[in-house]
């Protein structure tokens, strides 16, 4: 049997798949659902297998398509690194790329790569907006965001997002300029147990807890006070008292704030940012200004 499998129908597969129902499918893939109905079946019909059971409250793959789903992905994803590769080598382009940022995730990457795509691609306007963790993905897929820079972890499951990490810094403990730990050149995370910490609402769970270093290592959890709105109202939070929080080195120069303290972390993981785009991206622009992230980044296609 011949099967030549085009690499949109594998990308429809995997959202479909992903999605577990026909129209949120189509949706993010911008097609109707009868399109993609018949390009599902256009697939099944080409592998001569069935890949789905169809149901009311939407599909389900089969075991053909449980054993398809990470051959699908990986060809998706090769074909993704391909695109990034063409867009970082092809001529100048032009248009305009939307770009979130979390507070001060990217840091001087983010300088680094304004500058690279205005002397490679100087068409292109590259538009910054802050964003936060719960609204980042929502835009990204809505169209009204076309990248993010984001601190990770980022969530585990992130249907229709494709993502790099592009930076990793120190991780500092945020404290009130009385605090008894506000003087220390740094310390470990053991010596916070017993503290209040502040959190972010609408930050993953998985996010908190790694942030947190929830469990410690002796198993006990870290008292949890306010969510703050956002990073702005964390630093206010924790100037008045309420919570100790942490943030990256990044932070020391974007967001000094009378009344809190930043002190290094010396046993925990680094802080990392992550560079998150659409999967089905077609916008040379927005795949150059990708490509030329990751090219400044030193990361390689994956």
């Amino acid at each position: 049997m011949h099967v030549d499998v085009s690499a949109h129908a594998l990308r429809y597969f995997v959202a479909l798949a992903e999605e577990g129902h026909m129209g949120r499918a189509a949706e993010r893939l911008h097609l109707t659902v009868p399109s993609l109905s018949e390009q599902t079946a256009r697939l099944e019909r080409q592998l001569q297998t069935a890949l789905f059971t169809r149901g009311p409250r939407g599909v389900e793959l089969t075991e053909a398509g449980e054993e398809l789903l990470p051959m699908a992905r990986a060809a998706a994803e090769a074909h993704d690194a391909v695109r990034l590769w063409a867009a970082q080598r092809s001529a100048e382009q032009v248009g305009a790329v939307r770009v979130g940022v979390f507070a001060a995730a990217g840091g001087p990457l983010r300088s680094a790569v304004q500058a690279a795509m205005a002397a490679r691609h100087p068409q292109v306007e590259v538009a910054t907006r802050r964003t936060g963790f719960d609204d980042a993905f929502p835009a990204l897929r809505g169209g009204r965001l076309d990248a993010a820079y984001l601190p990770e972890p980022l969530p585990r499951e992130l249907p229709g997002i494709r993502w790099a990490t592009v930076t990793r810094q120190r991780r500092l403990l945020l404290v009130p300029s009385d605090h008894r730990l506000a003087g220390r050149d740094a310390v470990s995370i053991e010596e916070t147990n017993g503290e209040t910490f502040l959190t972010l609402a609408g930050a993953p769970p998985t996010a908190v807890d790694w942030w947190l270093v929830d469990p410690r290592a002796d198993g006990s959890h870290p008292v949890r006070g306010p969510a703050a709105g956002d990073f702005e109202d964390l630093l206010d939070l924790c100037a008045d008292g309420r919570g100790l929080g942490f943030a990256s080195d990044f932070a020391v120069t974007n967001y000094l704030r009378p009344g809190v303290s930043f002190v290094r972390l010396t046993d925990v993981e680094d802080a990392r940012t992550a560079l998150c785009w659409r999967a089905d991206e077609r916008d040379p622009a927005v795949l150059a200004f990708v490509a030329t992230a990751r090219a400044v980044a030193g990361v390689r296609s994956s």
